[in-house]
């Protein structure tokens, strides 16, 4: 009979896992965070809490003594940690809104129409590329309003970057904040900008395009336009060998291969859609009428995201794994 020898793998999940537990632990300090409350999280990650009975409802109790702005303090104590050990600082800025139905709107927003509701928790998540990833803050929004949002989200980001001795370079913003409000007000902090175009943007200059043959990415690029647009901001139209159109506003006027190079950088942020979905996955869902605690177990995933991104940097481990392997640890 052969015999499968499973302790080298059993001793790297323990070994993993510890590390992660003292990361959380260490970033943890102003919490009371039991390991119960953390264990339930864990084992109800990607479902609702209450299947775990009564320790789901316990751990939810729990959540009253867990504060908003303490787990943002640790979220942003570990995204700097994270950033401190890295050279490629390219950040991602985002929007991620999750559908509510409560009856108290004090902590929501308002989004997109979808699953019987208008309203949700709303978070403006700052997100490190590269190789190294990480949420390097995380601001609950709770006006109302797109250009508001904006230019509070940017207010909070500027001046974070200033106490890290860190300069803002360059603004990626998707297609929602192609307002005019929102340019100008880029325009008048003198930044560089990259704003996805809305199609009735560009609709009226498609049969305007100067026709080219430029390859770059494994991209073949066959039409450019660089026209002045309305909002003060110059509009930047490409068109891809397939007849796909690439639009986007930026600050200055610019020729083909500043245009080309800019679209393949805005191409790079869809790194935090993909941490979005992980969170997605990973996020524990709850039925309360509590709408502070749905916040603070969404800021914990966040949380809990940072230490597997940083986890998965030392050692190739699924977020499942992840998971099932901190909650056996804290069971024992």
């Amino acid at each position: 009979m052969k015999h499968e020898n499973t302790t080298k793998p059993a001793k790297f999940n323990r070994d993993f896992a510890r590390s992660a537990l003292k990361i959380i632990y260490s970033v943890l300090t102003k919490i009371l965070f039991p390991e119960e409350l953390l264990s339930a999280l864990l084992k109800a990650s990607g479902s609702y809490l209450s299947r775990l009975g009564k320790d789901g409802r316990r751990a939810l109790r729990k959540l009253n003594a867990v504060q908003v702005e303490d787990v943002r303090d640790a979220l942003r104590k570990m995204g700097r940690m994270t950033l401190r050990g890295v050279r490629d600082r390219r950040v991602a800025v985002d929007f991620h809104a999750i559908p509510q139905y409560h009856a108290d709107k004090s902590f929501l927003s308002r989004i997109k129409p979808t699953k019987g509701t208008s309203w949700g928790l709303v978070q403006a998540a700052i997100f490190l590329l590269g190789r190294t990833r990480s949420f390097l803050d995380v601001i609950p929004v709770t006006v109302k309003n797109v250009a508001e949002g904006f230019k509070a989200v940017m207010e909070v980001i500027v001046k974070e970057l200033e106490e890290d001795k860190l300069r803002l370079v360059m603004v990626f913003a998707d297609r929602e904040f192609a307002v005019n409000e929102v340019i100008r007000f880029l325009l008048e902090l003198g930044l560089d900008f990259v704003i996805s175009a809305k199609a009735q943007m560009y609709k009226k200059y498609k049969g305007m395009l100067q026709d080219v043959d430029v390859s770059f990415g494994g991209v073949r690029y066959t039409g450019f336009l660089c026209v002045r647009h309305g909002s003060g901001a110059y509009l930047i139209i490409l068109r891809k060998e397939d007849g796909k159109i690439i639009a986007f506003l930026v600050r200055r006027e610019m020729d083909l291969y500043d245009a080309i190079v800019l679209a393949e950088m805005y191409r790079e942020r869809w790194g935090i859609e993909n941490a979005f979905r992980s969170l997605e996955e990973f996020r524990v869902r709850t039925r309360t009428c509590d709408v502070r605690k749905e916040l603070v177990l969404v800021l914990l995933s966040y949380l809990l995201l940072n230490v597997w991104f940083l986890i998965r940097s030392w050692r190739k481990v699924k977020l499942w794994e992840f998971s099932v392997s901190l909650s056996n640890l804290l069971d024992r």
